[in-house]
């Protein structure tokens, strides 16, 4: 029987915490052990705003595309069921589109590929081709300085997109006292974003020789800016791309 390289890895996420959850479990599939410290909060953007914006910019759009769990619960709060009958949904993947189907009723498209990058290019595939001379446009709801390489897929095939930013993610204030990692015998420590980085500092102490292990080179930048060694790199932005830094 094979082992997994992560079995017995005490291995510390700091995403927020509904997102946390999904990545501890499988954590411990592996045989790891997961220990949550979120290291960024979350919160909606002015809501009276935000929900003219998003009203307005998907009225005549051919999709809805969202990047996240928590995007598509705020975007659903704000649409507050009144959703275009020509407005198809995508998600970039399986949480975010179950997220979509509780709170929106429905899923059109499931990106194969779980980046925004990959929910792009499929998107930008479905809307030129079979012959369409006018691409119909593509609506991006998501996080205030998210990441945009969805958008730059699509605007690379041609296709119309509106961004509207519907929350932000903020990194953890400073903590008093901070929380010591070195009592804990963490091994791993996962980020996957420049917030997280900046608020793991902000809460916590992190004793020499555990691996910092990042989502891209976006967050490896600010995990070094923050005095943060970073171990190892994920070739992709994904949580697998994280799992195979980290085997």
């Amino acid at each position: 029987m094979m082992v997994s390289p992560l079995a017995g890895r005490r291995v510390l996420v700091t995403r927020a915490l509904d997102d946390a959850e999904r990545w501890a479990t499988r954590l411990a599939a592996l045989g790891a052990t997961p220990i949550v410290l979120p290291c960024v909060v979350s919160e909606p953007l002015d809501p009276g705003p935000a929900r003219l914006a998003l009203a307005e910019a998907v009225r005549d759009a051919a999709w809805l595309a969202l990047s996240s769990a928590r995007g598509a619960l705020i975007a659903a709060a704000l649409l507050e069921g009144r959703i275009p009958a020509q407005l198809r949904i995508a998600a970039v993947g399986e949480a975010t589109a179950q997220a979509a189907r509780d709170a929106l009723g429905r899923v059109d498209l499931v990106a194969a590929v779980a980046t925004s990058a990959g929910l792009g290019r499929e998107l930008a595939q479905r809307l030129t081709t079979g012959g369409a001379t006018q691409p119909r446009r593509v609506v991006f709801a998501g996080a205030l300085g998210g990441r945009d390489e969805g958008e730059q897929a699509l605007r690379d095939a041609g296709v119309p997109v509106t961004r509207v930013d519907i929350y932000r993610t903020t990194p953890s204030p400073a903590a008093t006292p901070k929380r010591d990692l070195a009592l804990e015998t963490i091994h791993d420590i996962l980020l996957a974003s420049p917030s997280a980085a900046a608020g793991l500092v902000n809460v916590a102490r992190i004793p020499d020789g555990v691996r910092v292990i990042t989502i891209g080179p976006t967050t490896s930048a600010a995990a070094r800016e923050t005095g943060l060694t970073v171990s190892a790199e994920a070739r992709r932005p994904t949580f697998e791309g994280m799992l195979e830094a980290m085997s």
